[in-house]
């Protein structure tokens, strides 16, 4: 059976290399690194989510979360691991909202440092990239 794709959209806040700097706070605070909405029309739509994000450690070995929103409800998390002092790392993932309710969605990703103490400080540095398709 041929799929459809029902709706498409897209955040780039830079698709650049180490062109940005956003710090990332400790949790259980978090930082919205990109975000848009979508539209799901029919049920057994499946939404499938593509998201780029570099990180470097400004101080520190942090440990960075991101995690994956459909509305206000977590439907994924990426664990990106330990950063040296200084190192940029570039972290994609992709996440497939099954069968998502029918409705028009905001799906955003946010970043946290998970060992939050003083000395583990990281950014988020560019490219920043999160785009969606839902799927029928």
């Amino acid at each position: 059976m041929a799929k459809q794709i029902v709706d498409f959209n897209a955040s780039v806040p830079s698709n650049f290399s180490q062109s940005l700097n956003r710090p990332l706070p400790a949790a259980p605070a978090n930082i919205t690194l990109a975000a848009f909405g979508l539209a799901v029309l029919e049920p057994g739509t499946n939404v499938l989510l593509i998201g780029t994000a570099e990180f470097t450690a400004s101080l520190g070995a942090p440990q960075i979360v991101i995690r994956i929103f459909r509305n206000t409800a977590v439907i994924g998390t990426v664990r990106v691991e330990t950063l040296a002092l200084n190192e940029v790392r570039n972290t994609t993932f992709q996440i497939v909202d099954l069968n998502a309710p029918v409705g028009y969605h905001s799906y955003k990703f946010t970043a946290e440092v998970t060992n939050s103490l003083i000395t583990n400080q990281a950014s988020a540095v560019g490219p920043i990239t999160f785009s969606g398709t839902s799927i029928l």
